[in-house]
């Protein structure tokens, strides 16, 4: 019997974890916390309803600048349109940019930004140790070289074993598999099987502490900034965490301690978050 769909928030899903939004299974490839953004990508290339890959040519037109390519047309339109009829909410897609250096380090093509795009040679090889492998070969958005020096046609690719190659712009004997950034508050569907919780960043840690301590300080009718816990006060106050999931909160408690200290000190605000990330010599 398979496991129920639970939804939550994408901004809570760690790196590799497996999720559906507007009908396409999709991975979380990395999180921006200072922008609210979750970069993700198709778990496969598209396929047809009857589980075939939808071939396209990169370009109709059979030219290897990604930014003018009728694959991105499709993908900012058509599928936009589909993923949009499946539930997804238009206005959850963040842009995207794409820095289309060809492969030989030309960059007459520049940097596209877009809602809906593929990755480049570059994000690939960054995160090609998470990446799953997909079913059949498909296009990267980084040409094989440029117009003015003699390649305007061919375009990289990712074969299904995973390894680079290039094709022709024209060619129709690859798939499409979409790359996107997702605000991380938007509510999406998982299998709890094929996720794993994120756990906060240290500035992130930081942020909330800080926010945290300063909603106390107002709060307190006496105006005095909290003390620095004792190890003793904050075990008696919190439940030992299990040994697998870090006790963030107890963690920030303990960060903005440090950073209030360091500002009764005598250090500025900046200094002050600068020692407490570790930043600081």
């Amino acid at each position: 019997m398979e496991k129920a769909l639970k939804t939550g928030e994408i901004g809570k899903l760690a790196a590799e974890s497996r999720f559906t939004y507007g009908g396409i299974e999709w991975v979380v490839l990395a999180h921006n916390p200072q922008k609210k953004a979750v970069l993700v990508l198709a778990a496969d290339v598209l396929k047809t309803e009857s589980g075939e890959t939808r071939y396209m040519p990169f370009d109709e037109e059979n030219k290897n600048d990604f930014a003018a390519s009728s694959v991105r047309a499709f993908l900012n339109r058509d599928f936009m349109e589909e993923l949009a009829a499946a539930g997804a909410d238009k206005e959850a897609f963040l842009p995207l940019a794409l820095d289309l250096t060809s492969d030989d380090g030309l960059k007459d093509y520049g940097i596209d930004r877009v809602t809906i795009g593929i990755y480049t040679d570059q994000i690939y090889r960054q995160f090609r140790n998470i990446i799953p492998p997909a079913s059949d070969w498909h296009w990267t958005a980084t040409p094989f070289s440029t117009a003015r020096n003699g390649y305007e046609h061919l375009v990289r690719s990712v074969n299904s074993s995973g390894a680079l190659n290039n094709g022709s712009a024209c060619s129709g004997d690859r798939g499409v598999r979409p790359l996107c950034v997702l605000k991380s508050d938007i509510l999406v569907s998982f299998n709890e099987d094929e996720v794993k919780e994120r756990t906060p960043s240290i500035g992130e840690m930081i942020a909330q502490a800080i926010m945290q301590g300063a909603q106390k300080t107002f709060s307190n009718a006496g105006g005095e900034e909290p003390q620095e816990e004792t190890e003793e006060a904050a075990n008696a106050e919190e439940p030992q965490a299990a040994a697998d999931q870090p006790d963030s909160e107890g963690e920030a408690r303990a960060l903005y301690a440090r950073f209030a200290a360091l500002k009764r000190a005598g250090f500025t605000e900046a200094q002050a978050l600068e020692l407490v990330s570790g930043k600081g010599k």
